[in-house]
């Protein structure tokens, strides 16, 4: 899959050094170098895919970096502002979606040590929890220092959503329900390729009945396409017209899903891209 918990931390420090320039942050924090914010710098779903059966210990992490805000002075110039990391532990809850993440290995705190900017917070994922999908969320809820909150705005980002699943190829078989950029709605037939990781969309475009498009998943979910030329989807007035694949993902969201990026073109001409989104019925 296109990467397993890739939420980013942050934390800010406000150098108070001046008065020559005006701080944004002012008397949110406090006076000290140190004193910042915690948020994830993305929001969205990350995802770990692993082989059903492989019979191994997956390591997986997210990944915790320190960050400052520029001031601004009398000029309305950006001034640097480095951070400032005296040593901070960081504090988050786990809360299930779906299944349960009850076999994560998962102290509950990250620490930053002094001077560093980054650290990891590690999973541990057992083979034996490698064999359905599960689906939690990651919220951090406080830090070491009381001058360093959880989120600095309305619309920071302080959870992270996480899915981990088994790359089954065989369990990709059968009907989904698609929709292509949003608005259309149909229904297309998945069933196994001959070359190896492949899988056969039937009508992946929803207007051409018995076309066939190929993919190829990958074991950590990610999806990729041959040439555009071994993906013909039908003739229009004599022109043929292609099925050009740029990415994909698959994970194990509602009992299976798709998500594909791709465009219709001719061997001249070349359309808009479209997003397909399929979920197995």
């Amino acid at each position: 899959m296109k990467k397993f918990i890739y939420g980013i931390l942050s934390l800010a420090a406000i150098s108070l050094a001046s008065c020559d320039y005006h701080d944004p942050n002012d008397g949110k924090f406090g006076g000290e170098s140190s004193a910042g914010w915690v948020e994830f710098e993305e929001d969205g779903v990350s995802y770990l895919s692993v082989v059903q059966g492989s019979g191994s210990t997956v390591e997986a992490t997210i990944p915790v970096v320190i960050k400052s805000v520029d001031l601004i002075d009398l000029n309305n110039d950006l001034v640097s502002n480095n951070p400032v990391n005296n040593g901070l532990t960081v504090y988050y809850t786990i809360e299930d979606i779906d299944g349960s993440s009850a076999y994560l290995n998962a102290s509950g705190s990250v620490y930053i040590p002094k001077g560093e900017l980054s650290a990891n917070i590690a999973f541990t994922v057992p083979a034996s929890a490698q064999v359905s999908c599960t689906e939690f969320k990651v919220t951090l809820t406080s830090t070491s220092n009381s001058n360093v909150s959880v989120g600095f705005e309305e619309n920071n980002i302080v959870s992270q959503t996480f899915v981990v699943g088994a790359y089954d190829l065989n369990a990709m078989v059968g009907t989904y329900n698609a929709l292509l950029d949003g608005e259309d709605q149909y229904q297309c037939n998945v069933t196994l390729g001959e070359e190896p990781n492949s899988l056969i969309i039937g009508d992946i475009y929803g207007i051409a009945p018995g076309s066939q498009t190929t993919i190829y998943v990958n074991e950590d979910g990610s999806i990729s396409f041959p040439d555009y030329t071994d993906n013909f989807l039908f003739t229009n007035g004599g022109t043929s017209i292609y099925v050009e694949g740029f990415n994909g993902l698959s994970t194990c969201l509602n009992g299976g899903t798709m998500a594909l990026s791709f465009r219709l073109r001719t061997t001249t001409t070349l359309y808009a891209t479209n997003s397909l989104v399929l979920t197995k019925q």
